[in-house]
């Protein structure tokens, strides 16, 4: 073959194997994008909007963008609030956000003692309203309270067992850069089972916003409504700073809390908190002497806590103890007189998925 032949089946070799690749290259189509549901997204789009609201993924309900611990307990809590990571890890997949189990121990002390009893659950489910960036979540909850209390001229007349039952309907959104809001409604039901008349019905709820001042300082002003004979409205707010991402401080009223991280692996982190609480509730209760009545209790907590986040999705738990002071019970219909019991501590113990 001469060299003006070889060159020329170069050229014809060369021009096929372009050819070739060429029309391989129109054969590869590109993969169908992957269906999401709508809850999965709802997660994507939490991971995405780390910030909303200035308080965290509203998502990772762990660490919300409030904490709910910040209301009395008469303001239904919709999950366990941890001192929580900076950043949050997002949301769980698929509708159901937290499932949650607690149970605090009021022991009774001496002749003017009262012991109070408390297990709840709740179980919090996501939904975008109307879209991923602005969730509506969803929490039916259920509390038993067992009273323990002395009998005699010091009884206070309480039912054996005191039950309260609600469903919160919360809406969060982010306004701008930097603003966020987080509103919460839930009618529930406050009593002992047995007096059945319209005072066991309440309608609880709060209404917040979040200011990010800057990256590790967020400013926080709103109001809670209990709906409450002894506090129908509190205010609250203050400030959540993070120096560090081994350090919380929610200096925020009516439940301010110090938190430390002190230890942390791959499987989950350490927490240690110290943290004050305003304590209490009100049911409708059946008196005795059989008269319909409402009764209002509530003390003032100090309390140190030690908690476990796991990495990824599973557990969590969480135990504190601390020092219960200042309680008082209330009848507001019949003339009876108020009731102080001594001071006492609490054990509270709770886990959540």
């Amino acid at each position: 073959m001469t060299s003006r032949c070889r060159c020329v089946f170069v050229a014809l070799v060369l021009a096929g194997l372009s050819l070739g690749a060429a029309r391989a290259e129109d054969e590869i189509l590109p993969l169908p994008p992957v269906e999401q549901g709508v809850f999965e997204r709802i997660r994507l789009a939490a991971l995405g909007t780390v910030r909303l609201a200035a308080f965290g993924d509203p998502q990772d309900l762990t660490e919300p963008l409030l904490p709910d611990d910040v209301a009395p307990p008469g303001q239904p809590p919709q999950e366990f609030t941890p001192p929580g990571r900076k950043l949050p890890p997002g949301a769980k997949p698929g509708a159901l956000q937290q499932l949650i189990f607690t149970t605090t121990e009021l022991p009774r002390f001496g002749s003017n003692g009262l012991g109070l009893t408390t297990l709840d659950a709740s179980l919090t489910i996501g939904m975008p309203a109307p879209t991923v960036n602005s969730p509506l979540l969803v929490t039916p909850g259920f509390g038993m309270t067992a009273i323990d209390e002395v009998s005699g001229p010091m009884d206070p007349g309480l039912p054996a067992q005191l039950y309260e039952s609600w469903v919160q309907a919360r809406w969060m959104r982010k306004i701008g850069d930097r603003l966020g809001v987080d509103v919460a409604v839930a009618p529930g039901w406050y009593s002992d089972f047995v007096n059945d008349t319209p005072q066991a019905f309440r309608i609880t709820g709060h209404g917040f916003g979040a200011w990010e001042w800057s990256e590790d300082l967020r400013i926080v002003a709103g109001a809670i409504y209990l709906d409450r004979y002894d506090v129908n409205i509190l205010p609250a707010g203050g400030l959540l700073w993070t120096p560090s991402a081994d350090r919380r401080f929610e200096l925020i009223f009516p439940r301010p809390r110090l938190a430390w991280r002190v230890a942390e692996s791959q499987r989950a982190a350490q927490w240690v908190y110290l943290a004050g609480e305003f304590g209490g509730n009100q049911w409708a209760v059946r008196r005795d002497s059989g008269a319909n009545d409402v009764v209002v209790y509530h003390d003032y907590r100090l309390l140190a806590g030690w908690e476990r986040r796991p990495a990824d999705l599973g557990i969590s738990w969480r135990v504190e103890t601390g020092w219960v002071f200042g309680r008082l019970v209330e009848y507001y219909i019949t003339d009876t007189a108020d009731y102080r019991p001594n001071d006492t501590f609490l054990v509270r113990a709770g886990v959540w998925y």
